[in-house]
């Protein structure tokens, strides 16, 4: 059996994690000249394992990451809108600060939709058939999976795997960009693993159950 690893595209020009984040969503946005290094890295970080296939999000700043997968692996990759982010209608742009009233309420009702765009729980739906799909495909290769895609997507999956209360996905935080999370089976019960460059802080992804997901930095797992 093989495993799935979700990869968070390298950074763009609106990941500045301070006053002036700008929500991404739906925007074509490319990576900046540290995501192109993130991205070149973490390729030949998964170019140690035998890798199958790649899947990607088919916004640029994914499929610019997942070129350097390619070139450093040569395996085949499809482009998917079912690894896109939430999307956040014409919200996608904005300073965060700015709107953090609406994106509050849209918090506290998963189910209003996103002026413009999709609620967050249509974008759930939406990612879990895209990942039970992409699970399906690791569970029957001998190789890795390879799923590239957003934040917002990592931060949804431990619930989304798990079963839990898609109303307390969290909405902050999350692996940094370039990071791998590994998803591997252990029984019944889906892990994951966060693989960050060696120079980062390891983050924590909170599970249902009130469980904690905090793996070493190891690139032999």
């Amino acid at each position: 059996m093989g495993k799935l690893i979700l990869v968070r595209h390298g950074k763009t020009v609106l990941n500045s994690l301070d006053s002036a984040e700008r929500l991404r969503g739906w925007m074509d946005v490319p990576l900046d000249e540290q995501g192109l290094r993130e991205a070149e890295e973490m390729a030949q970080r998964l170019a140690q394992y035998p890798v199958a296939h790649i899947y990607c999000s088919d916004l640029y700043r994914a499929r610019q990451t997942a070129d350097a997968v390619v070139k450093a692996t040569l395996a085949p990759i499809v482009h998917t809108s079912g690894l896109r982010p939430w999307n956040v209608g014409t919200l996608a742009g904005q300073r965060v600060k700015d709107i953090l009233p609406i994106l509050q309420q849209l918090e506290l009702d998963p189910s209003l939709p996103a002026p413009e765009g999709e609620s967050f729980l249509q974008f759930c739906d939406r990612y879990s058939r895209k990942l039970e799909e992409l699970l399906d495909i690791a569970n029957r290769s001998k190789a890795c999976i390879v799923a590239v895609t957003h934040v917002r997507n990592l931060l949804a999956a431990p619930t989304l795997l798990h079963g839990g209360d898609k109303a307390h996905i969290p909405v902050y935080g999350g692996p940094k960009t370039g990071a791998l999370v590994w998803v591997e089976k252990n029984g019944k019960r889906w892990n994951l693993r966060v693989d960050e460059a060696p120079e980062l802080v390891q983050p924590v992804l909170k599970c249902p159950a009130g469980d904690l997901v905090q793996m070493p930095n190891s690139d032999a797992q």
